[in-house]
């Protein structure tokens, strides 16, 4: 198998194995996922025997399925009962008894933000059998039952563990007075006995889905990925035409300043020279994004228009290397070439735009698109003057989130599969230029 068939299945094994695994964890992770969906204040989707719990997901509230409660013994579901503690939210169930006559009373079982010591402290508090519950830092989490007598009611709360930790699962029987506390006990162990948990999504799922899910805010890397390729491709453009312009003066006053004679050819050719040694210097010598801020903030103050103020400086950054190029690429064209064109009655003119500069271009070209693919990089400081490109897009969800991980990690794979790509295509065309010169 030959060089170019290896890297092609080298491209196509790594796309496909980044497809498998995009599509593996979104549908494995998001679409099983008991989390349950807020509209208008309210969980929708719900089912009346689900327990609904708040979890905490990276500095945010998520509302998750605890687990399906289902009534005890005697009793059926109730979700028309609002939540005892007036929260537009529904995250409590009630179940009552079937025959009004022999009514074994109420049940609500709910989810309750505490720990089981915050529920010994509670007046009248006391400890019952060890479940097989757990919370941090406890091997054996003992149940808390607390009994409230009131009137001709007596309600028994059961406080355990909950199926996620840092939680508490608090189940409230409200019975007539007088019956055995074994039997309350019992009943609010069997509703709490039901309570499994749901199905919650993984620490790097619920990143993926907070910082790219969530309101959209992949959006945000994708109008940043075709801001990027704009600038690159206008700045491409731009230093392509700057180069070729300071190449051609800079190898013209190389090849004849010696054999020109004095006069005013000479002395405008040798001030563009200078003019073109000085723009290299300034422009290799100072950092691309100072260049940038200077445009932005000094040269067009009263300008906004970000995306061609960023085209414009990294042209301007990009010619003065493409410049180098390229006037390397004249200087390795043999003389006898240019002596040639003049035979044939071309003027220098002419044969530096038939004959010298195609075949320079021929020999510079695999630099050229690697100034390219050096180019796409640099572009990611355009965030320095409020350009909303790739890296600010990535920056914007991290400031949204507070989440930096998978923002960044987003960014950096994909100028990752953009360079890669392009090394491809300059690999290509090495390849091409090497057969046509036999």
């Amino acid at each position: 198998m030959n060089s170019k068939r290896k890297t092609g299945l080298k491209i196509a094994l790594t796309v496909a194995a980044a497809a498998v695994i995009a599509v593996v964890v979104y549908f494995t992770s998001f679409h099983n996922a008991d989390v349950l969906k807020i509209e208008n204040g309210r969980v929708k989707g719900i089912k009346p025997t689900w327990l609904v719990g708040i979890v905490e997901e990276n500095g945010k509230d998520v509302y998750v399925k605890l687990g399906d409660v289902g009534a005890p013994k005697g009793y059926k579901a109730d979700s028309s009962a609002e939540d005892p503690d007036g929260d537009p939210i529904t995250t409590a169930f009630f179940f009552k008894g079937k025959d009004a006559e022999k009514d074994p009373g109420t049940v609500l079982v709910e989810p309750w933000k505490g720990t089981l010591q915050q529920a010994a402290a509670l007046e009248g508090a006391s400890p019952c059998g060890v479940t097989n519950a757990k919370t941090e830092g406890e091997k054996d989490a003992s149940c808390i039952l607390v009994k409230e007598p009131s009137g001709e009611t007596e309600t028994l709360s059961l406080y355990l563990a909950s199926p996620y930790e840092g939680a508490c699962i608090h189940v409230q029987a409200a019975l007539p007075a007088g019956r055995p506390e074994e039997e309350l006990l019992e009943l609010a162990q069997a509703a709490a006995a039901k309570v499994t948990p749901g199905k919650q999504l993984s620490p790097l799922a619920a990143d993926f889905k907070l910082n790219f899910l969530d309101d959209n805010r992949w959006t945000y890397l994708l109008n940043g990925l075709l801001v990027t390729l704009e600038i690159t491709l206008g700045a491409v453009v731009l230093g392509i035409l700057i180069g070729v312009v300071v190449a051609t003066v800079r190898s013209t006053w190389d090849q004849n300043s010696e054999n020109m004679h004095q006069g005013p050819g000479k002395t405008a050719l040798g001030f563009l020279n200078g003019v073109c040694k000085l723009y290299l210097t300034v422009i290799r010598g100072t950092p691309v994004v100072i260049q940038l801020m200077i445009m932005y903030y000094i040269i067009f103050s009263s300008s906004r228009n970000g995306v061609m103020i960023a085209m414009l400086s990294f042209g301007i950054n990009s010619g003065a290397y493409v410049a180098e190029i390229i006037r390397g690429g004249i200087m390795s064209v043999d003389r006898g070439q240019l002596e040639a064109g003049r035979s044939l009655g071309f003027n220098y003119v002419q044969t530096m735009r038939h004959i010298i500069i195609p075949q320079a271009m021929k020999s510079v070209l695999p630099a050229l698109a690697n100034e390219f693919i050096v180019l796409l990089k640099e572009t990611s400081v355009s965030g320095y003057v409020a350009v909303k490109d790739l890296t600010k897009g990535g920056d914007i969800i991290r400031g949204v989130t507070y989440s930096a991980f998978m923002p960044l990690l987003a960014v950096a794979a994909i100028y990752l599969v953009m360079v890669m790509f392009f090394t491809w295509l300059v690999g290509k065309l090495e390849r091409r230029l090497r057969a046509s010169d036999h």
